[in-house]
């Protein structure tokens, strides 16, 4: 494979799939094993890389839409600052973040593990925690 994997190229990879909204080239940077979600598990976690296309495609169908704005590579962590531009919703109690920070762990060249976080400085912790 040409293709760089190393976090630098998988930050690449990961900026031109999401920008794109290509799941089928997402696919291609998810280790099949891939958790999506914080630290406790919920009923929005996911747990492998069917999970993760699945929620995203999900989003995308319902109008979601995310810009990459901003990607720090962090040791064997990318990070990928973002802008959400959400359809419109009549519940003024929905907290819907117009910018988020996504924390993608690599290990192999695949991401085996993502987090969101509400700004970088809380991102460039988590991405500072070891997760097994």
């Amino acid at each position: 494979m040409s293709e760089d994997r190393g976090p630098e190229g998988v930050a690449e990879l990961l900026r031109a799939a999401l920008t794109a909204h290509d799941t089928a080239r997402l696919a291609t940077l998810l280790d099949p094993g891939v958790r999506w979600g914080g630290e406790e598990d919920t009923d929005s976690t996911c747990h492998s890389r069917d999970d993760v296309l699945r929620w995203y495609a999900g989003l995308h169908a319902a109008g979601v839409r995310t810009r990459v704005d901003e990607v720090v590579v962090h040791g064997q962590v990318v990070i990928l600052g973002t802008t959400i531009d959400w359809p419109h919703c009549d519940d003024p109690d929905e907290e819907r973040p117009d910018r988020l920070f996504h924390v993608f762990r690599i290990r192999g060249g695949l991401v085996y593990d993502i987090r969101g976080c509400p700004d970088l400085q809380q991102a460039l912790a988590d991405a500072d925690t070891v997760i097994p």
